[in-house]
């Protein structure tokens, strides 16, 4: 019996974990960060909560004897991604990266590419209705902008609220069709969309709605990493990755 570790908080690594339950010389064990509070189920061994560094992810492949890690974490989170190089390196333990790959704008797109959520908030010209995408983490910029409306869409809910006509927050998981994203954008008078790059499927109705709505797009660019890491952009390229390692 073979433990792989996934490194999850995607659908992603959630297909993965799936897929490679159904082996049954593989032990597929995904571990999340912790942040959304009602994960998607998922086959196989789930953990919950950090591993403290590189140090102590270096310990826990080593005491549960992991053969092989994907790194199927969001294509934003860089920090896991650099420490889980660094700690399979350490390890010696073979490393793939499970993402998808970028957007790319097309015929009837206004993008309005910027490096990160800063330049994105920035951006957002004075009396703006935005619907921001980029996620709970980093909200306070948005909030500390009092001359823009903004519609935020989280998977939980955060603790703090927006201030009465400032904005609204609505929860949802995807994936959500192209219809529905043109819906709740007209429905809220929306009028630009502020978005990462995070590539797939599952989150691109909101890109297709823009367009056919004819709205401007703020998007904040993948993070660039150098890191000597086999990619893989589907989950046929894993399995095949692994097949190799176990050969």
């Amino acid at each position: 019996m073979y433990k792989v570790l996934i490194l999850g908080g995607t659908s992603e690594g959630v297909a993965l974990a799936n897929k490679l339950s159904a082996d049954p010389i593989i032990i597929p064990i995904t571990s999340l960060a912790g942040r959304t509070r009602e994960p998607k189920d998922v086959q196989g061994f789930l953990r919950q909560g950090g591993f403290g560094g590189v140090e102590g992810l270096v310990h826990y492949l080593k005491s549960e004897e992991v053969f092989a890690v994907f790194d199927a974490t969001h294509p934003f989170a860089i920090q896991i991604t650099k420490n889980a190089f660094s700690a399979c390196k350490s390890a010696k333990i073979p490393l793939a990266r499970l993402t998808r790959e970028p957007w790319a704008a097309e015929t009837g797109d206004d993008w309005h590419n910027v490096e990160n959520i800063a330049e994105a908030v920035e951006s957002i010209p004075v009396g703006a209705r935005a619907f921001v995408t980029t996620g709970r983490q980093e909200l306070e910029p948005y909030f500390e902008r009092r001359d823009i409306w903004t519609l935020v869409r989280v998977i939980d809910m955060p603790a703090k609220q927006l201030e009465l006509g400032r904005g609204k927050f609505i929860a949802g998981r995807g994936p959500f069709s192209v219809e529905d994203e043109v819906d709740l954008m007209r429905g809220y008078g929306v009028d630009l969309l502020v978005s990462k790059n995070s590539g797939g499927q599952s989150s691109y109705g909101k890109i297709i709605a823009a367009r056919q709505l004819g709205l401007p797009v703020v998007m904040v660019r993948p993070p660039e990493l150098t890191l000597e890491t086999v990619i893989c952009y589907s989950l046929n390229e894993a399995s095949e990755w692994l097949k190799g390692c176990l050969n």
